[in-house]
């Protein structure tokens, strides 16, 4: 069952006991009017008869004025008198007004019992009367108490049901934005986060329309950031290949080619007996593949770097600066390193180290400095912090770290809880990127200098 149909339902529910209590207290009205206006009706015929009687020895006719009397009471609603003889028969009896439409058995059950008949005695027994009976007759009235209790059951039914139609209308309305929102959640759980919901209505249905579009927003800020992020790693594989095919080209190939001259000056001197020159095409050949091999090395390292764990987190760092000042000597690089690193945790090292690469890497890259300075150190407060400055030209690196290499470094460093800044220097010139992590039970380490 739906949210709106259960509040109706609900709703119903209370109207319903509203309406039970409502004819409840209806009938009691009904039933204790009733009691009281047949007891004032048998009271006020009682004392009629009374009076009656008290002229009675002085009338000379009493048989005639005893069947006045009970005349007086036709068409009485409340109560009808009867004249008796002995033997306990009636003799004449009043006749009393009709009741009109009946009302059902079970309503004059519910309305009690009529007060009990009353005997008043004939002074004398005169004319041979015994007595006047005198009976209520509740008919009249219980069918007047139904025609009034089914009116205000009719006018209860009438203002509930009309109530419950309201009600139904109101909480539709109040209901549509929450049918716009799970519209919503459809269309972001298909992958579409372009829909957006009004913000309108009540207070409630305004924070959760707004942290609504703020999710989607965020959804498909994120979703943008990883297809770029996707492209980015594509040109980086590309211009890596790139790379690697023009070391392959610059460095291995000339050595290859001079190997296999030296290996057919070789051969040739075999051939002609001269084997005093074969000694020294075998050590130019021999120290052409050891800068081959230190090249694959290299190149192998870049496709499948070292784990900070194999290395450790200073060790790495120094391997990245040989690295860079090796094809970019001039460059000078001057490292702050972490005298203690061993109980700084694995992801914490993995983080500090890709925000050090890739800082050092957009220097080198983009800003074209002359001295790049790498700093790790503990402040007091267990804060473990990272910064890579350079003298370059801070705005023609500003487009690359504003990007993608940005994101991805403020998201690895997101990803343990810290917090990262980067932007030009104040003097202008160069870049200062600084990032802040938070040490759980890390030891304080002071740094140390080193330069590469």
């Amino acid at each position: 069952m739906s949210l709106r149909a259960r509040v109706v339902a609900l709703i119903a529910g209370v109207l319903l006991i509203s309406l039970l209590l409502g004819a409840a207290a209806a009938g009691y009205q009904a039933r204790e009017a009733l009691s009281a206006e047949l007891a004032a009706g048998l009271g006020g015929a009682q004392q009629t008869v009374n009076s009656a009687f008290e002229d009675l020895p002085n009338s000379d006719h009493p048989a005639r004025d005893l069947r006045q009397l009970v005349a007086t009471f036709d068409g009485n609603r409340h109560v009808r008198a009867s004249l008796m003889i002995p033997g306990g028969r009636a003799a004449l009896t009043s006749h009393t007004r009709s009741a009109g439409a009946p009302a059902p058995p079970w309503f004059g059950r519910l309305l009690g019992p009529s007060p009990a008949a009353r005997q008043i005695a004939v002074p004398g027994h005169a004319a041979g009367f015994e007595a006047i009976v005198l009976a209520p007759t509740a008919e009249a009235d219980v069918g007047a108490a139904w025609g009034e209790f089914t009116g205000i059951v009719t006018a209860l039914t009438g203002s509930a049901a009309v109530g419950l139609i309201l009600v139904y209308l109101v909480i539709s309305a109040a209901f549509r934005p929450l049918r716009a929102l799970a519209d919503q959640f459809g269309r972001v759980g298909a992958g579409d986060y372009s829909g957006r919901v009004a913000e309108r209505g009540p207070t409630e249905l305004l924070g959760l329309q707004r942290g609504f579009n703020r999710m989607a927003g965020e959804l498909a800020a994120t979703t943008e950031r990883n297809r770029l992020l996707g492209d980015q790693l594509l040109t980086l594989q590309e211009e890596e290949r790139a790379d690697i095919a023009r070391d392959l080209h610059d460095d291995i190939g000339p050595h290859l080619f001079a190997v296999n001259m030296d290996a057919e000056m070789i051969a040739q001197l075999g051939e002609a007996g001269r084997h005093e020159g074969v000694t020294e095409h075998v050590r130019s050949i021999q120290a052409a593949v050891k800068h081959m091999q230190r090249q694959v090395r290299d190149l192998l390292s870049r496709l499948r770097p070292a784990r900070i764990t194999e290395l450790g987190l200073n060790a790495a760092i120094l391997d990245l600066v040989r690295f860079w000042s090796a094809r970019r000597p001039d460059i000078a690089f001057n490292l702050t390193l972490l005298d203690e690193e061993a109980e700084l945790p694995e992801a914490t090292k993995d983080v500090v180290y890709r925000v050090v690469q890739e800082a050092a890497n957009n220097a080198v890259r983009h800003g074209s400095p002359k001295t790049v300075r790498i700093a790790l150190w503990i402040d007091a407060d267990e804060t473990l912090s990272i910064s890579v400055a350079d003298d370059g030209t801070g705005h023609d690196a500003a487009p690359t770290l504003g990007g993608l290499g940005l994101v991805g470094m403020r998201e690895r460093v997101a990803s343990v809880g810290g917090t990262l800044s980067s932007g030009p220097n104040h003097a202008g010139m160069g870049w200062t990127t600084i990032a802040r992590l938070r040490l759980d039970g890390a030891a304080a380490a002071q740094p140390s200098e080193a330069a590469a």
